[in-house]
């Protein structure tokens, strides 16, 4: 979809700084570290756009996320769950639609660090990357574990016994599903074993590795991973929904490299 008149506008800084701790003939080790913070705004955008789609039973139609001039790229357009009443319907803030709850799906700031120590024939790298100040919205909860799922018998989590939902109740978009995304992710871990060989057989160099890739995520998100963003239908950008989304793989490799 165009966007007639419109125009983002990125501001930001970045710091890069790397040092060698150790530097001798049988024990090297280096870090290096980036940061980078970035302000997004959209500054000229004529009328405004609902994005962000959220599917599910009984939510044809409904949007998490909007497109105004003066505020950010996917920003946050819901309703503010204040809890449940006596009944167990929920309460919604202001005058119970939605509006700007003043987040974003854009991290303000991102990092990364990598760090590389050699030993003799031994060698380990790592590295470490992470984004904060950015909200995701469960869409997955939404759709499938509130407690309207009762009614037409579908699996809940145990936590949805004891909220306090009424099971006709009806789950509109709202804050209520709306969680921090910030998270530390080690995305890769290797080391690997220069083997000594004297040059005289079958290879003149053998080395062994092991290689992990993303092997812990530490963060509060209750989604499966806060770094998966699913594509909605509306045809406007968006960014931050979990739907059913598959995590980010966690592989573990072995290698051999053997030169003749």
């Amino acid at each position: 979809m165009n966007l007639p008149n419109s125009k983002i506008v990125n501001k930001g800084i970045e710091l890069a700084i790397g040092y060698d701790f150790v530097q001798t003939e049988d024990l090297t080790w280096n870090v290096n570290f980036n940061i980078a913070s970035n302000d997004n705004m959209v500054e000229s955008l004529s009328g405004e756009y609902n994005a962000g789609s959220i599917n599910g039973q009984g939510l044809t139609g409904a949007f998490s996320q909007n497109l105004k001039e003066g505020y950010p790229l996917f920003s946050w357009y819901l309703r503010e769950f204040q809890g449940f009443d006596s009944s167990g319907s929920p309460l919604y803030g202001g005058d119970g639609g939605p509006s700007f709850v003043g987040k974003s799906a854009l991290p303000t700031v991102t990092g990364g660090l990598s760090t590389s120590l050699n030993y003799k024939r031994w060698n380990l790298n790592a590295y470490f990357n992470g984004a904060f100040g950015h909200y995701l919205y469960n869409a997955t909860r939404n759709a499938f574990f509130t407690a309207g799922s009762f009614a037409s018998s579908r699996n809940v989590l145990a936590e949805t016994l004891t909220s306090g939902e009424s099971t006709n109740a009806s789950a509109a978009p709202s804050t209520r599903f709306l969680e921090k995304g910030d998270f530390i992710r080690l995305q890769n871990l290797s080391v690997s074993y220069n083997m000594p060989l004297s040059g005289e057989g079958l290879f003149k160099s053998m080395v062994f590795s092991l290689t992990g890739q993303n092997l812990f995520v530490i963060t509060d998100y209750s989604g499966l991973d806060p770094e998966v963003s699913s594509r909605t239908s509306n045809g406007l950008p968006t960014l931050g929904i979990d739907y059913g989304a598959f995590p980010n793989p966690r592989t573990i490799t072995f290698g051999i490299n053997a030169k003749f």
